[in-house]
Formats: C-alpha cells, sequence, structure tokens
C-alpha cells in the first residue's frame, strides 16, 4: 500500500468532517492535510473528497470505503501485534487530572488483580488525544462529544459547587480559562460572583492550590474539593452545578475486547464513587 501515512489525514477528515478540525487533531495546518488528501486520490486514481456548499469537505462513497479499509488494516495490524506477544494488550485512557487521581487511579488495583486483566495507561495531560488514530484507546470526559464517529456512554453526573477557606465570603475567586466560560460550574461562579475571576488556571487541582494559598473562593467538583482540609462549601442560596461524565471511544473500537473491559473496568470506578456519596 503506497503511501500509508496519507490514510491517516483522510481519517482525520472522516472523523471530524472538517478541513480545520483535521488539522488541528493531527496537529498540523489545513494545507498540509489538503495535499496528503489530493496525493492519495491521485495515487489511486479516484476521488475521494468533495466541497460541500457550506465550504466543508465530506468523504465521496469512494473516500468512505477507502477509509473503512485503512481501519481494518490498521485493527488486523494490531491484532497481529498483540498475538505475537504474551504481554496483556495495552489501552491508553485520556482524561482530566481530576477524574484521573480521584475517581480512576484509586481503583487500579482492581484492573491489575484482574485474571484478564490489561496494561494500562492513563493519561491526564491537558491535550486532545484523538481516538481514531490510536493516540489513546478510551477518552472519560466532562461533557458529551458532539462531532465524529465516536460511541458514547454516559458515567455520572458530578456535583460542582462554589468553595472557599473555611467557607468564608469573598469577591474574589480562582476559575477556568475563559474558553470553559460555558460549563456548569463557571456559569455557576460567575452567576454568583457576579464578575470574572481573579485568576485562572487550567486544572482543579491548581484551583483548589491558589484558593488555598491566595485566600480566594473557587469553583470545582465536590468530590475533590470537600477532601481537602482548609475548603469548605460556601453558601451559593442555590442548586449545584452538574457536569456529566461520558466513556468515549471510536466506533472501528466496537469489538474490541480489550477495550470493552477498560471501559468495564472505568464504569465500576464510577459506581463505586456513586454508592460512596450515597452512603
Amino acid at each position: 500500500m503506497q503511501h500509508w501515512d496519507d490514510f491517516k489525514y483522510l481519517l482525520a477528515l472522516e472523523e471530524t468532517g472538517s478541513l480545520t478540525r483535521a488539522a488541528k487533531a493531527l496537529r498540523t495546518n489545513p494545507t498540509t492535510v489538503s495535499r496528503h488528501i489530493k496525493r492519495l486520490s491521485e495515487t489511486y486514481k479516484k476521488t475521494l473528497v468533495t466541497r460541500r456548499a457550506n465550504g466543508e469537505w465530506s468523504l465521496t462513497k469512494e473516500g468512505i470505503m477507502f477509509a473503512a479499509t485503512a481501519k481494518r488494516c490498521a485493527s488486523a495490524i494490531s491484532a497481529l501485534s498483540n498475538n505475537a506477544t504474551e504481554d496483556r494488550p495495552e489501552i491508553t485512557v485520556t482524561t482530566t487530572d481530576f477524574v484521573g487521581d480521584y475517581i480512576l487511579s484509586p481503583q487500579i488495583h482492581n484492573m491489575m488483580e484482574a485474571p484478564d486483566s490489561i496494561s494500562l495507561t492513563i493519561d491526564m495531560r491537558d491535550r486532545n488525544l484523538s481516538l481514531a488514530f490510536g493516540e489513546a484507546d478510551l477518552a472519560v470526559r466532562l461533557g458529551r462529544p458532539k462531532s465524529g464517529k465516536l460511541i458514547a456512554s454516559k458515567l455520572a453526573d458530578l456535583e460542582m459547587n462554589i468553595f472557599s477557606p473555611q467557607g468564608r465570603m469573598t469577591k474574589r475567586w480562582v476559575g477556568l480559562p475563559a474558553q470553559y466560560d460555558w460549563v456548569p460550574e463557571m456559569q455557576l461562579g460567575l452567576d454568583f460572583f457576579g464578575c470574572e475571576p481573579t485568576i485562572r488556571v487550567g486544572s482543579f487541582s491548581s484551583i483548589r492550590e491558589i484558593a488555598l494559598q491566595q485566600d480566594l473562593a473557587c469553583i470545582g467538583p465536590n468530590l475533590m474539593m470537600e477532601d481537602w482540609a482548609g475548603l469548605k462549601r460556601m453558601d451559593t442560596f442555590g442548586p449545584s452545578a452538574i457536569r456529566e461524565v461520558w466513556s468515549v471511544f471510536h466506533e472501528s473500537r466496537r469489538h474490541d475486547d480489550a477495550l470493552y473491559r477498560a471501559r468495564k473496568w472505568v464504569k465500576s470506578c464510577f459506581s463505586k464513587i456513586e454508592m460512596k456519596t450515597a452512603a
């Protein structure tokens, strides 16, 4: 198969539905994506993509067939690789620091003690890893994905609230970066304080640390904030913010047994959290 690397650009376009989003997923630019897809079309003398009326690009019927074949080839190669060694299958789960530290990591022993255990990596870096290209196998996200050929399953509803050192009232607070102002916990903070955060940082762990160090209020998940000495929930005179948590994987992995076991384990981690909260 000539220019195998070109197929990842075709798959990125299929997954994201946009030349710009495909380039972002591959950490490149739209011109590079277009060039690789053009070379693929010229190599096989097939029209693989077409431009829609709104200016976006989509796969033709032939393009969809080529993408499906590329997925099958990648899956077969992966299966051969797994069968060639006696090592446990490797699964990478990408998620936030909060979910990784407070929900998944404490239950690692349940995965490792299982007779059909997998080799597990939990990636908690703040990056949107591609599920289509195997940068990660399973994503645990605070919100349901709205694009891509993904299969999503809701895991839990997590309560988010406003906290401060000893629960003291203050108008100065720590929140997430501005691009997250739309999420429920940031909306709760913006509505309650009536102003933007004094400080913005990209993780709940950092938010919590800064709130204590600088004597500021903050927003975050109850599970994490209530577990930290010195922080107490402020009385906002209203309901909590609710953040949905979803497990997500690419549809090409629908019948992957190792991925199924990882998903089952992740679900069990959230079930234990819910039981603890209910108790």
